[in-house]
């Protein structure tokens, strides 16, 4: 299978995308996953507000984040939410805080939690700016 090549739009989207739902709910983890049997990457958002009891609420912030139009180079169905303390979560923010800096980190190892990948793009922390709920 052919690997999908993230593309500067799409990290400035996912960027700017996170940065908005940031104002909504606080995002602990922002990170690109390009899953091994996929060759499309998936925009992975942990905030520690989401759990079971209201996911359909976030999943239609993400909705309304996304049709409002300003984040052409997003597909709301390419975006995945977890809870913070979610395995994956908790990986990824291991991997981001093991050499803290205010860039970006590219991993590229086989797996991630377990899950086999192909890459990994992993943003630096947002400041929080969540209106408290």
């Amino acid at each position: 299978m052919d690997k999908a090549i993230l593309v500067n739009e799409q990290i400035d989207a996912g960027r700017e995308f996170a940065e908005a739902f940031n104002n909504y709910q606080t995002v602990d983890a922002l990170f690109w996953l390009n899953p091994a049997e996929s060759s499309e990457w998936e925009l992975y958002l942990a905030s520690p507000a989401i759990n079971d009891s209201n996911f359909d609420v976030a999943y239609g912030e993400v909705l309304r984040l996304v049709g409002s139009g300003k984040q052409m180079w997003l597909d709301a169905f390419q975006i995945k939410l977890l809870s913070s303390d979610d395995a994956l979560a908790m990986k990824v923010k291991e991997i981001r805080d093991r050499h803290p800096a205010p860039l970006a980190t590219r991993y590229n190892g086989s797996s991630i939690a377990g899950i086999p990948i192909g890459a990994a793009y992993i943003y630096p922390p947002l400041k929080s700016t969540a209106a408290v709920r």
